[in-house]
């Protein structure tokens, strides 16, 4: 299977620098779905509560069936909170690795490849500056054509 994008592996501080938006990104997704899907545990044990509590009388099996559904609610925002730690530790990581790698890629990389750049610039025009000269003097140095001596020497 050949990736749709191409990975950025001529650096590692570009590398580190879109992985780290992958991670920030992909952390912020996973918050949004343990939110959501932890949200709707809460309120499907919240609903079976409420129709237990709302009895005057219970059985056995109520009771049970009512602290159970108390220790669900409690389990869901435990699991919610430690997963909120551990996104919150993915998105944080995934900020300085990218923050890292833009830094770095700005202070290192960028220059060099700058210099790089105006080097071929200069080159270029250097070369195209004597082709330019070269170009001249063969001009210059051209005897004019024969065919132009010859119409201006015959009388009319």
């Amino acid at each position: 299977m050949t990736p749709s994008l191409p990975v950025p592996t001529d650096n590692i501080y570009k590398f580190s620098a879109l992985f780290g938006l992958a991670l920030v990104v992909s952390g912020i997704f996973a918050f949004t779905t343990v939110y959501t899907s932890s949200l709707e545990k809460k309120i499907k044990y919240t609903e079976a509560m409420i129709g237990l509590e709302a009895r005057t009388t219970r059985t056995k099996l109520e009771d049970d069936t009512l602290a159970f559904n108390r220790r669900l609610v409690e389990v869901t925002q435990s699991n919610e909170m430690a997963a909120n730690y551990a996104l919150g530790g993915l998105i944080a990581l995934g900020l300085v690795l990218s923050f890292y790698g833009a830094l770095r890629w700005h202070q290192v990389i960028q220059p060099r490849d700058d210099e790089i750049a105006r080097l071929q610039k200069e080159k270029l025009e250097a070369e195209i500056a004597k082709l330019q000269t070269e170009a001249d003097r063969s001009v210059s140095q051209q005897p004019p054509p024969p065919s132009a001596t010859r119409r201006s020497n015959k009388k009319p």
